[in-house]
């Protein structure tokens, strides 16, 4: 942050004007699972985030993070920006690659890519991650390089232009600091840099142009991102409805395997017994279920009829549960 005489600046020059939530999805080493980063994500949505700064990266795609990450985009109306990776090569890192999170690349100070900066047609833009001075535990300071650090770059730039322009969306956001970033490399969006650098001040000027009443199209991610459009009348986001008092908010992702038909669950209480349940599913398919149900209903339980389970040997199946 900025504007508190410690240690180094940011993009953002007061510290009153924002608030921070830290989801902890990995440990102290770095080390995780998808589905922990996916609960400290969920926790961030909670807290009534706007915006989600993620320096990690890594595994596989799976249809219930891509469901997740898109309700958070779509119906929560979240910015999602994550590292697009350090391997230096033209793999897809993930949640970066996800077409409903922002890809962010490294440069250096003479805004060339760096050497490490991973590259493919996700990559959406650009900010510095060689040598950047930051934090450490302790009340030290160290210079580090990564996309991690050029991630939080344009995670703060995207919160000090949306400060600006509370009317705008999430997805207005994002279309205002790709159609602003300073191109750089190949001319306009490359999968080394994407649309360029990020810009704040550009991105300030953009909308202050436009203001928040222009259309934003399918979103794809990436080069293929939307840039000027006027395809479809963008809505704001309708977020589920709060629970009454007596009542707690429920939510489960499920990605069914290959028989589908054998996967039921249910979750139950210990004054009235089942309270809500669901089953026959399509195979290879991903749900969410969103409910608000009694406060005392504390346990989940998840079946396979046919006793194999739902990954493996018959397709990756998979789900997450949050209350």
């Amino acid at each position: 942050m900025g504007g508190n005489d410690k240690g180094v600046t940011s993009v953002n020059p007061d510290p009153t004007k924002f608030s921070f939530y830290i989801g902890k999805g990995l440990t102290d080493s770095g080390s995780g699972s998808s589905s922990g980063v996916m609960e400290a994500v969920q926790k961030c949505v909670d807290a009534q985030a706007n915006i989600i700064s993620m320096s990690l990266g890594g595994g596989a795609p799976t249809n219930a993070e891509l469901e997740q990450y898109r309700e958070h985009y779509e119906d929560d109306g979240v910015l999602i920006i994550a590292a697009a990776g350090n391997g230096g090569n033209s793999g897809y890192s993930y949640p970066a690659s996800y077409k409903y999170v922002m890809s962010v690349a490294a440069v250096d100070s003479n805004k060339n890519k760096a050497g490490f900066s991973q590259f493919n047609d996700q990559v959406e833009i650009a900010a510095p991650g060689v040598s950047v001075k930051s934090t450490l535990p302790g009340n030290a300071y160290a210079s580090w390089s990564g996309t991690s650090m050029a991630t939080p770059h344009v995670a703060g730039v995207a919160a000090l232009v949306w400060s600006h322009f509370p009317d705008c969306s999430n997805k207005q956001i994002r279309e205002a600091l790709i159609a602003s970033a300073e191109d750089l490399g190949a001319g306009g969006c490359d999968n080394e840099y994407g649309f360029g650098l990020v810009d704040a001040k550009a991105a300030y000027d953009y909308l202050s142009n436009r203001g928040c009443g222009f259309s934003v199209g399918e979103t794809l991610g990436g080069c293929n991102q939307c840039v000027e459009c006027t395809s479809a009348p963008t809505s704001s986001p309708t977020a589920f409805p709060a629970c009454p008092g007596n009542e707690k908010y429920f939510k489960l992702s499920l990605e069914t395997d290959n028989y589908g038909g054998e996967t039921s669950w249910k979750v139950t209480s210990p004054t009235s017994g089942d309270v809500i349940s669901g089953s026959g599913y399509e195979s290879g398919t991903t749900h969410t279920e969103r409910h608000c149900i009694q406060s005392d209903a504390c346990t989940f339980e998840i079946s396979d009829s046919y006793g194999d389970g739902i990954c493996c040997s018959y397709g990756e199946g998979s789900y997450t549960v949050w209350e």
